[in-house]
């Protein structure tokens, strides 16, 4: 826009309607036209107030605003907390801004100030209000292991009212490692907002870094590997380096006594070579410990991770849910050269206690494993966490994924809707109607005087929900003065989130007695059409127990009723007995339950138990089929359907919709549908099997001596295990700030180079995405010289392990699988040892802000917050910033103004004023306000007559019309009418 136009007082919002002016040129010419009869004056002052009333129209559509100018001024302090800043600046900073407040509020009162503290993420502390409170402490938290200034920059140009000068003043180091403040800093130039900077000042002239610990990503047992230790030191200093090995649980020191170390000012490297004897997963901690009388002021950056994959025979990691359930599978795997190990699922016993081994909860435990087998294990016995770990660790990471089946598997062990359903190629819940065995589960809830009370009602009521299918039943009793539902027993479908939401809003009240809510519930349940019906009841204790006859309808109508006690009352001599008496004489279990946060596991527990219908059996074994058109996997070479030993059950589930889905063994029962009892397909990088009977103690019972039983599980699990690099694939990977850098050096076994891989790859890291689960980072590889290929992982801030699979394939077809992976053992934010002041002056330069410094107190004793102040005015008003200018929307008054005229306009048009007697009137009032006697208007009575004659004459020529008379000649006076004639006539006689 034109510099003359944003000067004008007034502005528009949308500019384009002025180009509608135009249609003033043809209305005023219509206007002469047909506006013709109203005379000269009168056709003008028509066509003008139309004109206006149009332009007005046009004006507010075009959003016209009017523009005063604003004397205000916004100031906004981006205050740096990230971890790189000394915490003795942070007081200061805070004296700075709050006294720069109060000092210029004095001043002018109608300024606005307001405070961002950032690190990792900006936050807006207090808004830009005229009187902001003391600035203490920072409310708001903030993650202080990066710094991104651009991002602050960015908020505050967004928080800034629209009506005021703006200014932004930024206090930090100028160390960044995220995002790219200049380039707001050029954003904020052209919305011409001033950068003032105020540089915190530090410099660590005696740190030491371990800045990392380099080891091979992966080795084979019984090589002996270099650890070396790369340290970086601001000046010359002593002190002793400790290395600790780690392999799953254990963890010791590589020497007995620390290794006194001298450091030169630079980078210093110290190496060592470690043995490997067995195959696992271990990690290297490097820990420099500084000497007496050191400088080193920050302990954080003394110690690196950094960790090597040995390599021996393949390794499988077998999770069961009974110890010892699956030796005959774990011994027959053991036969054909394989590591396993195996570990029992935990599970809540019925005091509410965690029993079984501890499973792995981070990547890097997992990665020891080619393969993992989920045997018979609820869905229940794993966190969410956990879940979407395995499915990582097989999607981008290229382990194998088995689950076998069983009463805890599958949709029965309610695995359902998770992100192992996802990785399965089965799908759990079955389409079927026929097959499909609808479940009921009634809770009754009771407020028990525990902490949180209400927290955990919601919990446990949300998590036993999230574990039924679309196709069970679902109902909530609860308290309100009376026995009430939550939401009446009803299937779920598509109405879970408005069940869950439900709940979230829920109160239940303290029951006094627990049989009327039983009854409720009850009637409901023997309306229900489920196949299996069930009640949960959680109290602590003390409500009336049930009478005989509401357990004994129970009993009648397959009831059973799951009791949970809680908190019990002082005795707990009422509580449990009736609570386990009813859970007991219904089939039920009962839980005594110490720690509330058992509760979750117990519902889940209680939901997936009412799902048997899932569960297909039969006491006389049937023969498993060979489907013909998948008879060729590799899983069950060399096995025919005639040798195969029968089973007596199975989980029910559906083949998935992918063409990559193989379905090699089918059952034939239930012949209502096709029963897929061993599926395979390529998940990602990874492989994952679903066999839906079990192995060997329960519905297999005569697998274990059958003679191809060895050869059958040792298929299933090669075929899953882990793709092993079959070339000479040496993978190097090497971190430059927040960029890990990637190269492959391909040879083949002539040690000639291999050229046209095509790879895919990935990065798995230790932060989250938005929706909870590991982010995954993509690793672009291109070919840069013969045999050798290259790419980056951007974004590689965060603290922790990135694992790295590179997927392949070569122009023979050959397929393989290289991985590694790169620790980062702290934040960059305290990797700087100075402070960067020329990148903030930088920000201040671009848009004509200022840079203040400190003002000391004498003999360096801190900062004099007075003395810097009589220096600085982070509220003054420089010619360059833009003028503060208001704009107000005009278009109500342009509507009403334009209503206006259109009655003008109608006035005109309707009205004709007799101006000659107006100005007459006018006259004989002026002479009576002088004491003269106005003049006689003999002209006006003369026209009076004249009215009157011309009337009279009308009147006649009406009646004449009616008389069927000619009209009168003027002039002539009426006759009076004639008398009547009378004329005889003859009679006549006969």
């Amino acid at each position: 826009m034109p510099e003359f136009l944003t000067n004008l007082p007034i502005t528009f919002a949308r500019p384009a309607w002025l180009l509608a002016l135009a249609v003033i040129v043809p209305l005023a010419w219509i206007g002469l036209r047909s506006l013709s009869g109203l005379g000269g004056f009168r056709r003008l002052l028509s066509i003008l107030v139309r004109v206006a009333v149009v332009t007005l129209l046009i004006l507010a559509l075009a959003d016209a605003r009017g523009v005063r100018r604003n004397e205000s001024l916004t100031t906004m302090f981006l205050i740096d907390v990230s971890e790189s800043m000394p915490n003795d600046w942070r007081d200061s900073m805070f004296d700075f801004v709050n006294q720069s407040v109060e000092r210029h509020r004095r001043r002018v009162p109608g300024d606005l100030a307001g405070v961002i503290a950032f690190g990792r993420e900006p936050r807006v502390e207090i808004p830009p209000v005229p009187e902001p409170p003391r600035l203490v402490r920072i409310e708001n938290r903030i993650e202080g292991d990066a710094t991104d200034l651009a991002a602050a920059l960015k908020l505050a140009l967004a928080t800034f009212p629209e009506e005021t000068a703006r200014r932004i003043v930024v206090l930090s180091d100028g160390n960044e490692n995220r995002g790219r403040s200049l380039e707001q800093a050029l954003a904020a130039a052209g919305l011409k907002v001033q950068i003032d900077v105020v540089p915190i000042d530090y410099r660590y002239d005696d740190e030491v870094l371990v800045e990392k610990i380099a080891v091979p990503p992966d080795a084979k047992q019984g090589d002996t590997v270099e650890v070396s230790v790369v340290l970086r030191a601001a000046s010359p200093a002593s002190g002793t380096l400790q290395i600790y090995q780690r392999a799953g649980n254990y963890s010791a020191p590589v020497s007995s006594d620390p290794t006194p170390v001298e450091l030169d000012r630079g980078i210093n490297v110290r190496t060592l070579k470690q043995r490997i004897d067995e195959p696992n997963f271990y990690t290297f901690t490097a820990e420099f410990v500084p000497g007496p009388g050191s400088g080193d002021r920050r302990r954080v950056n003394n110690a690196a991770d950094g960790f090597v994959y040995a390599r021996g025979t393949a390794h499988v990691l077998l999770i069961e849910g009974t110890r010892g359930e699956h030796d005959e599978l774990a011994q027959a795997l053991r036969s054909k050269q394989m590591q396993v190990t195996t570990l029992v699922a935990p599970t809540i016993t019925s005091a509410g206690i965690e029993a079984g081994d501890k499973l792995p909860t981070d990547l890097a435990e997992l990665q020891v494993y080619d393969a993992v087998i989920l045997a018979n294990v609820p869905r229940d016995s794993f966190t969410d966490a956990q879940i979407q770990m395995l499915e990582t660790n097989c999607h981008d990471l290229g382990a194998g994924l088995i689950m076998l089946g069983g009463p805890n598997s599958f949709g029965a062990g309610k695995w359902t809707r998770t992100a192992m359903e996802k990785a399965m190629p089965v799908e759990m819940e079955i389409k079927d109607q026929k097959i499909v065995g609808k479940s009921a589960l009634v809770m009754v809830m009771h407020a028990s005087e525990i902490p949180e009370g209400n927290y955990w009602q919601k919990v446990v009521c949300q998590e036993a929900l999230k574990t039924l299918s679309p196709y069970d039943q679902a109902g909530v009793l609860h308290w309100l003065g009376q026995e009430s539902w939550l939401f009446t027993l009803q299937n779920i479908g598509d109405r879970q989130g408005v069940m869950l939401r439900a709940i979230d809003r829920m109160t239940p009240g303290d029951m006094p007695d627990s049989d009327p809510s039983l009854q409720l519930g009850l009637a409901a349940l023997r309306r229900s059409d489920a196949m299996t019906k069930h009640f949960i009841v959680i109290s602590d204790g003390d409500p009336t127990p049930p009478t005989p006859q509401t357990i004994a309808a129970l009993r009648q109508y397959k009831v059973t009723a799951t009791t949970v006690l809680v908190a019990a009352h002082g005795g707990d001599m009422m509580g449990p007995s009736w609570m386990q008496n009813l859970a007991q004489q219904t089939g039920g279990r009962f839980y005594n339950v110490q720690n509330p946060k058992a509760l979750p596991r117990i519902y889940q527990k209680e939901a997936r138990l009412i799902s048997r219908p899932l569960i297909f059996e039969r006491d006389t074994p049937w023969k498993l089929q060979v489907n013909p058109s998948d008879s060729d996997s590799e899983v069950i070479a060399g096995l025919t359907e005639e040798s195969l030993p029968g089973i007596t059950g199975l989980v029910l589930t559906t083949r998935k919709e992918n063409p990559l889905v193989k379905t090699p063994l089918l059952s034939p029962l239930p012949a209502s549908q096709v029963n897929p009892a061993l599926a395979h397909w390529t998940y990602g990088l990874g492989r994952a099997v679903a066999f839906t009977s079990d192995a060997g103690r329960k519905w297999t019972t005569a697998w274990p001596t059958w003679e191809g039983y060895t050869q059958f599980w040792w298929q299933v699990v090669r075929w899953a295990l882990r793709p092993v690099d079959d070339r000479n694939l040496n993978l190097s990977l090497r971190r430059e700030g927040d960029v890990i850098k990637v190269v492959v050096d391909a040879l083949d076994k002539n040690e000639e180079f291999v050229n046209f891989l095509q790879f895919q790859g990935v990065a798995v890291g230790p932060e989250l995405d938005a929706d909870g689960q590991p982010k995954k980072l993509g690793i672009p590889m291109v070919q840069t010289a013969p045999g050798r290929y290259e790419g980056s992982i951007n974004g590689t801030t965060a603290r922790g392990n990135y694992f790295i699979s590179l997927g392949y394939v070569g122009t023979d077809g050959k397929t393989g699988m290289i991985s590694g992976g790169v620790s980062v053992p702290y934040s960059e934010e305290y990797r700087e040892l100075k402070s960067n002041a020329a990148s903030l002056e930088d920000l201040a330069r671009a848009t004509g802000g200022r840079v203040h410094q400190w003002a000391m107190r004498p003999e360096g004793r801190g900062v004099d917050i007075s003395r810097t102040l009589d220096q600085v005015d982070v509220f003054r008003r420089d010619p360059g910033m833009a003028p503060p200018r208001a704009a107000k929307p005009l278009w109500p008054t342009l509507l009403f103004w334009a209503s206006m005229l259109f009655l003008g306009d109608v006035a005109v048009r309707r009205l004709a004023p007799d101006v000659d007697r107006w100005r007459r009137g006018i006259s004989d009032a002026w002479r009576r306000l002088r004491g003269e006697e106005p003049p006689e208007r003999v002209e006006y009575i003369e026209k009076l007559r004249g009215s009157k004659a011309a009337a009279r004459q009308e009147i006649e020529r009406a009646k004449a019309a009616a008389r069927f008379e000619p009209p009168r000649p003027e002039g002539e006076s009426a006759a009076p009418p004639a008398a009547p004639v009378l004329i005889p006539t003859k009679r006549t006689t006969s």
